[in-house]
């Protein structure tokens, strides 16, 4: 009813070969070592082939006007996957944040720059320096505005 199920002292005892006189560990034999390099140029080949014909495909797909397979899809370039893709495609230069037949989001556009009002632009006719309008400069290194710093034994060393 039950097989004969070997004992780990066992199986650890298969993996040893009696070589010219010499008990050594199967992998480090001849065939074991033909057994080692086949399993890993088999991966390597098949690796190769995956990547080889998937791309192939991949191209021939997107000829055809498809779009890629998920599988497949990732040995394209992004200018490859655009052709048939519309995701894939690189945004138009110009952006609007907004249409011109809307109104613009709350907090859009001059003045919303939280700090100050936001620069003149660089080029300017009348060859102005750039100013930023609002408060003036703060010359109190606590930047308090309207606050006298503190002097006498509690004032802190500057």
């Amino acid at each position: 009813m039950f097989a004969f199920v070997p004992s780990s002292a066992q199986v650890v005892r298969r993996q040893y070969v009696e070589q010219d006189g010499r008990v050594i560990w199967f992998w480090y034999t001849r065939t074991g070592v033909i057994v080692k390099w086949s399993i890993f140029l088999g991966i390597s080949v098949l690796l190769a082939l995956y990547l080889i014909l998937g791309r192939i495909h991949a191209k021939r797909r997107v000829r055809a006007g498809l779009k890629p397979l998920a599988y497949h899809s990732w040995l394209l370039s992004r200018q490859e996957k655009a052709a048939v893709d519309p995701r894939y495609a690189w945004p138009n230069a110009t952006y609007n944040a907004y249409h011109s037949h809307q109104a613009p989001p709350p907090g859009y556009g001059y003045g919303s720059y939280g700090m100050h009002p936001m620069p003149p632009p660089v080029y300017d006719p009348n060859n102005r320096p750039p100013v930023y309008e609002g408060a003036g400069p703060k010359v109190d290194p606590t930047q308090a505005a309207g606050v006298e710093p503190a002097t006498g034994p509690a004032a802190p060393q500057r």
